[in-house]
C-alpha cells in the first residue's frame, strides 16, 4: 500500500502544479487580453488623431491657396493702380511744365484769377484745372 500512497501523493502534487501553472497561465493570458485591447484602442485613436490631422492640414492648405490668390489679386490690383499714378504724375508734371513755359511767356495779371491766363487750346477738365490751381497755390 505505501507504494499506491507514494503514486497517489506524487499524482497530487503533480495535479496541484498543473493547477497553478493553469492559474499563472490564466492570468498571464487574461492580461495579454487586456493589454492587446487597450493597444488597439489606443491604434483606433491614433488613427482618428491622423484623419483629424490630416483634415486639419487639407483645411490649412485651402486656406494657404485662398489666401495666396487673394494676395496675387492685391498684388495685381496694386500694380495697376501703380502704373495709373504714375500715368497720373507723368501727366500732371507735363501740364505744370506747360503751365510754367506759358508763365515764362506771358506772367500772369492777377495772382486770384489762375486759369483766365490759360490758353484756350488747352483742353483741361475741371479737375485738372482744380489741380493746377492747387499746385500754383503750392509754388
Amino acid at each position: 500500500m505505501s507504494i499506491i500512497l507514494i503514486l497517489d501523493v506524487i499524482m497530487i502534487t503533480l495535479l496541484v502544479t498543473a493547477i497553478i501553472y493553469a492559474v499563472i497561465l490564466d492570468h498571464h493570458l487574461s492580461a495579454t487580453k487586456e493589454n492587446y485591447r487597450m493597444l488597439s484602442h489606443l491604434i483606433e485613436q491614433f488613427y482618428q488623431a491622423s484623419q483629424r490631422m490630416q483634415d486639419e492640414l487639407n483645411t490649412v492648405q485651402q486656406s494657404e491657396n485662398e489666401m495666396k490668390q487673394s494676395l496675387l489679386l492685391q498684388i495685381d490690383k496694386a500694380s495697376v493702380l501703380k502704373e495709373e499714378l504714375n500715368v497720373l504724375l507723368n501727366k500732371i508734371e507735363q501740364k505744370t511744365h506747360t503751365l510754367d513755359g506759358l508763365k515764362v511767356r506771358r506772367p500772369l495779371t492777377t495772382q486770384n484769377n489762375v486759369l483766365s491766363d490759360c490758353p484756350q487750346d488747352m483742353d483741361l477738365s475741371e479737375s485738372e484745372q482744380e489741380l493746377l490751381n492747387a499746385l500754383n497755390e503750392l509754388k
